[in-house]
């Protein structure tokens, strides 16, 4: 495994070494503004049956960690008017938003769920990241199913060695995770109140929730 700091992803030899990985079906881990995540070129099965493997679990489907607005739209279908008018300013943040799935993205990476999870996480060196590979990443806490996330990457090398790589952001806050909104049902609805939800509240208003 090889292990790179958060501070030096940016550094042209590492965002290559990255970009190969990602781009050779790796799986690696990542700090976010919440937890650490597991992933890997989201457009994969085989990354996500590895993911699935080491984190034991194949029955729920995974979030999606993009660069920008312009990924979140390529990824996802009839994102609603509030989204626009409201909802993006939360982004950067720790927000999941569920959509519906672009047409084009092949169900079975999303274990034929009729939802996408997507994070704009508020981490600008993680999104430069993201951009310069120019791949949605998987985005799932780091643990084995049932087990509370792994926020100290010493101990994320030891439990997972099978990764290919983790970028190493120092030991994260304890957090609740992000909160998780569903897009697909009008009026909105909140699916997990979790890091930031005073934030939700004070941009939704007097709108339906």
């Amino acid at each position: 495994m090889k292990t790179i700091p958060l501070s030096a992803i940016l550094d042209a030899a590492n965002l290559h070494m990255i970009g190969a990985c990602l781009h050779a079906g790796g799986v690696i881990a990542y700090p976010t503004d919440t937890l650490y995540g597991i992933g890997g070129d989201f457009s994969s099965r085989e990354v996500i049956r590895r993911i699935d493997s080491l984190k034991k679990r194949a029955d729920l489907p995974y979030s999606v960690a993009v660069g920008d607005l312009a990924m979140l739209r390529s990824l996802a279908a009839d994102i609603p008017e509030i989204f626009f008018a409201r909802l993006q300013r939360l982004l950067p943040g720790k927000f999941t938003f569920l959509f519906r799935p672009n047409p084009a993205v092949d169900p079975g990476l999303l274990k034929n769920s009729e939802r996408i999870g997507i994070r704009l996480p508020g981490l600008p060196p993680l999104l430069k990241m993201i951009r310069a590979v120019n791949l949605p990443l998987v985005s799932t806490s780091v643990n084995r199913s049932g087990q509370p996330p792994l926020n100290d990457p010493q101990r994320i090398a030891r439990l997972f060695p099978e990764l290919d790589l983790l970028i190493d952001g120092g030991v994260l806050p304890a957090s609740a995770g992000s909160t998780v909104v569903d897009l697909t049902v009008t009026p909105p609805r909140v699916v997990r109140r979790g890091a930031d939800w005073d934030k939700l509240q004070a941009v939704l208003g007097d709108a339906p929730r």
